[in-house]
């Protein structure tokens, strides 16, 4: 994805040096997701090849530094793609103009806008609220279910949310009715 290459996008027209830097941003965020993306799934297979929800839940209660850090490394890999999508989304919706720059990040209201602009389809916006709400479980008190959830929801949906993103910012950020 390089939105530098992309169609003039709406917000070049009121404030183009904003729209450049915004650019930027997602190009440097894309230059790193796929480490980010190989390093969770490299966690995740420490727990077996199909990622075992039982194996990964006595990690996670265990008194074993070194599990508990194989548990931590599943946590922050999903905490990086959540903010990758996270901050993806604002950006992509500031260049669109369907968003303030100061306006607060709010992950279902900006998922909410991506469907309803085309970006995104509704099932794929359900399974990134579920990813949401596991995040703000995460934030408050972590389960092991909860991170093994989130993990299996990012890595499965991420690719998806990364493609309809960069086929948008291919389309200059534009609205399809």
């Amino acid at each position: 994805m390089s939105p530098q290459d992309s169609n003039p996008v709406p917000l070049e027209a009121t404030d183009p040096k904003r729209a450049r830097t915004l650019k930027l941003k997602i190009r440097d965020r894309a230059n790193d997701i796929r480490r980010h993306l190989l390093a969770l799934r490299t966690a995740m297979a420490e727990f077996g090849d199909d990622f075992d929800r039982e194996v990964f839940a006595a990690a996670f209660a265990s008194e074993d530094p070194v599990a508990l850090n194989r548990v931590k490394a599943v946590e922050r890999g999903v905490e990086q793609l959540y903010a990758c999508i996270v901050e993806l989304a604002v950006f992509g919706l500031e260049l669109a103009e369907l968003r303030g720059r100061r306006d607060e990040a709010d992950m279902r209201g900006d998922l909410t806008a991506l469907r309803r602009a085309g970006v995104l389809s509704t099932e794929l916006t359900r399974r990134l609220r579920r990813l949401g709400e596991l995040r703000r479980m995460l934030a408050r008190h972590a389960t092991a279910e909860h991170v093994h959830e989130a993990a299996l929801l990012v890595t499965a949906n991420f690719p998806a949310f990364y493609g309809a993103f960069g086929d948008w910012a291919k389309r200059g950020f534009s609205i399809v009715p």
